[in-house]
């Protein structure tokens, strides 16, 4: 057994339980029989309300998913804190505890019942996504534990220490580059060069000119007539699961199948209700956070899994070394490292998360799905409507952070910390996705051409 190509696809924002929590594979800890969560866990005489298998492909608001919102939703550990704090911030009660099943979700739950899956994966910090994505991108968020505002990252990417070590190693985006413009060193040519849009994925696959480590990365918001394909909620489900279907599909028709391992995660929970504990970890270096945090403990849950036709088929995955400790982001990195014979550890925390080379065998499966089954939802709605809509939603804070990376690239005399610049209002970028999603595509164009990069 031979892997010379890794490929990770980081989705948006959901739960262990909301997306596999109701799969019936063997031994998968998923939602428990008749679980309910109580409207306030300090008064259980105003009742409860049962978990329900009616998840929805768009959601009725954007569950909470802020530092505080998750420590209350976690409540100490007893995981029964999320109606009270969406009772508090005046949210909607049914969504965070609306789960997909196997005929809603079938794409992800159709590729765990035919390869590996995680079902104690948890997000490295219980935060939002950035600090998330840092993790996985780089083995620490700096201290970090909000979302982007703009001043790129200081540390390492995984990607610039690859390339050190002449493991080529890059990315793919569909439309806007988001965290694959964040951290300092994607910019320096040899890393920006390996940098691509996505439809370059899928050419450079089929000649055989992929990096050995990859990193895809969905669709943040609505461009022109395309929507958004990260899963987020405040975009549909079944859009991520067409993109997620698209880029197995393609990776599974590759010659190089029987050398690839593929993996898809969620960067965390995004608000949904997951029922187990995280548990204690380690800090990444040693830095809290502004608020105090010491980075000591892991989020929630979150869908994992390891495609390979080396994976055995429909397997729970809980393996893995040190035994004694747990699979968060940043085994991404030390799985890899391990996989290309690397020595060293970026930091404290990928020596500490465990290694899932084990999920690897030596039997050559030749009964993996070459298609996977037509997405559920994508006939459900009016595409054009949909796409007005969500071109009129105010900016979300992802577009924001692009928008004030911009404006301090391109425009410092006039750049003001966490103020979006007038040459992007003048555009109202500041305005609706629509206009932010075009001010972005134009700066980011600039900022290849300036580069002598391809657009």
């Amino acid at each position: 057994m031979k892997i010379s190509r890794i490929i990770i696809l980081m989705m948006e924002n959901r739960s262990f339980d909301h997306l596999l929590g109701y799969s019936t594979i063997k031994d998968l800890v998923g939602v428990p029989s008749g679980q309910t969560v109580p409207l306030d866990p300090s008064d259980f005489t105003q009742g409860t309300k049962a978990i329900n298998p009616n998840g929805l492909d768009e959601c009725v608001d954007d569950p909470l998913h802020g530092f505080d919102n998750i420590a209350n939703q976690m409540n100490g550990g007893s995981m029964d804190g999320w109606l009270k704090e969406c009772t508090n911030e005046g949210r909607d009660l049914d969504n965070p505890i609306s789960m997909f099943t196997p005929e809603t979700a079938p794409i992800i739950n159709t590729l765990a019942e035919n390869f590996a899956v995680f079902d104690h994966w948890y997000c490295s910090v219980p935060s939002s996504t950035d600090p998330n994505r840092a993790y996985a991108m780089s083995g620490t968020s700096n201290a970090m534990v909000t979302n982007f505002n703009g001043t790129l990252w200081s540390q390492q990417s995984h990607i610039d220490w690859l390339n050190e070590r002449n493991v080529t190693a890059g990315g793919y985006y569909q439309d806007d580059l988001w965290a694959l413009g964040y951290f300092e060193d994607y910019h320096k040519d040899d890393n920006a060069k390996r940098i691509k849009e996505l439809d370059s994925f899928y050419t450079d696959l089929k000649s055989g000119d992929l990096p050995a480590y990859t990193w895809l990365q969905p669709r943040s918001s609505v461009h022109d007539d395309k929507l958004p394909s990260w899963q987020h909620p405040d975009a549909r489900v079944s859009v991520g699961e067409d993109l997620i279907k698209e880029v197995y599909e393609a990776i599974r028709a590759d010659p190089w199948w029987n050398e690839t391992l593929f993996v898809i995660t969620y960067d965390e929970h995004g608000g949904y209700y997951d029922h187990v504990t995280p548990p204690p970890t380690v800090s990444p270096d040693g830095i809290d956070s502004d608020n105090g945090f010491r980075f000591d403990g892991l989020g929630i849950r979150v869908p994992t899994i390891a495609i390979s036709p080396w994976t055995a088929k429909g397997v729970v995955y809980n393996e893995g070394e040190p035994a004694s400790n747990e699979f968060d982001h940043a085994s991404l990195i030390r799985t890899t490292n391990e996989i290309f014979n690397l020595d060293g550890f970026m930091t404290a925390r990928d020596e500490w998360s465990k290694s899932f080379t084990g999920v690897l065998t030596e039997t050559y499966r030749d009964d993996t799905p070459a298609t996977l089954p037509d997405v559920y939802g994508l006939d459900k709605f009016d595409r054009q409507t949909e796409i007005t809509y969500q071109k009129s939603k105010e900016i979300n804070e992802h577009l924001e952070g692009q928008i004030l990376m911009f404006c301090k690239m391109h425009y410092p005399s006039s750049f003001r910390e966490n103020e979006i610049c007038e040459e992007a209002k003048k555009e109202n970028a500041h305005v609706n996705q629509e206009h932010a999603s075009k001010w972005i595509i134009k700066e980011q164009n600039k900022m290849m051409l300036a580069a002598g990069r391809s657009i």
